[in-house]
């Protein structure tokens, strides 16, 4: 085991040390990922989150990371969403919610989400129930590139002139972003999954990673940001207030389409723990109303499926490991 693989497995058991003495949940967060030959229909050759606690973190929590808090350098120029039209469309009275079933509990299952065409990319729901299964392959892939960013990182397309001027916004505010993973397919998310359940067990994995299908990585609209040139975003304890691409993603990345999917302290809402370097793209306009409804990206989604399916479902049977 390598150097950097032993920091790693440090840093997990810290974190675990952490999680367990507070009781809180873990992050819905996945490890590295193996190299694997670049085109669109293979996974992003570089390296994915590992498990963090969902608390509020000290900043000397991680060796090395700066004890300052990035966010006070970053000052982001944040429109107000109900008077900026340009920001698109807002939630407000009027707003059409679609499904008024109650938020399910995050239970496991493989219950195959309703809006799973290639053309209801905003509105897909994954989670620990709802699943686009294996098949599932976006259509449209492209190199981030074409974005400004990695070149052996893949995205959908529909976000590529969001994303390119996320990133020179972002440059200009002296926040240059990376990107740490972005499209993993169904195969890639398997042997995710199993990393973590060799490396914590089965429980502990099912708390800190997304089971194949259930990945917003799996869409092609997840990206795990970090800070150009700079370490894994999941080496810091709070990638948003440590670092200045962090705390400028968390103010501004809603302006061009972005929401945090998982943010601090709503993991009985969004079944997994606090990732500040996650973002799912669902457009500019839905971003601006998910942000005005102060909401999380689950319950938005949820209340915006067909009705009356999906249904609100238990609890259901999900085998475990096999010898």
């Amino acid at each position: 085991m390598d150097l950097r693989s032993v920091a790693k497995v440090v840093g997990i058991v810290a974190l675990c040390v952490a999680a367990s003495a507070s009781a809180v949940g873990l992050a819905g967060a996945q490890p590295a990922t193996p190299t694997i030959s670049a085109g669109p229909l293979a996974a992003a050759p570089t390296a994915s989150p590992s498990p963090s606690a969902d608390h509020s973190p000290s900043p000397n929590a991680t060796a090395g990371a700066s004890p300052t808090d990035a966010a006070a350098a970053v000052a982001p120029a944040t429109p107000d969403p109900a008077s900026s039209p340009d920001w698109g469309v807002v939630a407000g009275p009027d707003w059409v919610v679609t499904n008024p079933e109650p938020l399910p509990p995050c239970a496991l299952g493989e219950v195959a989400t309703p809006l799973s065409g290639q053309s209801a990319w905003a509105l897909t729901l994954v989670d620990t129930t709802y699943t686009v299964g294996s098949g599932y392959v976006p259509d449209d892939l492209v190199s981030a590139g074409a974005a400004g960013l990695s070149n052996y990182q893949y995205v959908r397309s529909v976000m590529i002139g969001d994303l390119r001027n996320m990133v020179g916004a972002a440059s200009a505010a002296g926040a240059p972003l990376g990107i740490a993973s972005s499209y993993r397919s169904y195969d890639t998310q398997v042997w995710t999954f199993w990393y973590w359940v060799n490396m914590l067990g089965y429980d502990y994995a099912l708390k800190s990673s997304a089971r194949a299908g259930h990945s917003e990585h799996q869409l092609g609209l997840a990206i795990d940001f970090e800070s150009a040139g700079g370490p894994d975003p999941w080496t810091y304890y709070d990638f948003a207030r440590q670092t200045a691409a962090g705390a400028w993603l968390k103010a501004n990345a809603w302006q061009y389409g972005f929401i945090m999917s998982y943010p601090l302290g709503s993991v009985d809402k969004t079944c997994y723990g606090y990732e500040p370097w996650h973002y799912r793209y669902v457009g500019v306009a839905e971003a601006a109303a998910v942000r005005a409804s102060g909401l999380t990206l689950r319950e938005w989604l949820w209340m915006h499926q067909p009705y009356p399916e999906p249904d609100s479902p238990g609890p259901v049977f999900v085998p475990g490991p096999t010898p």
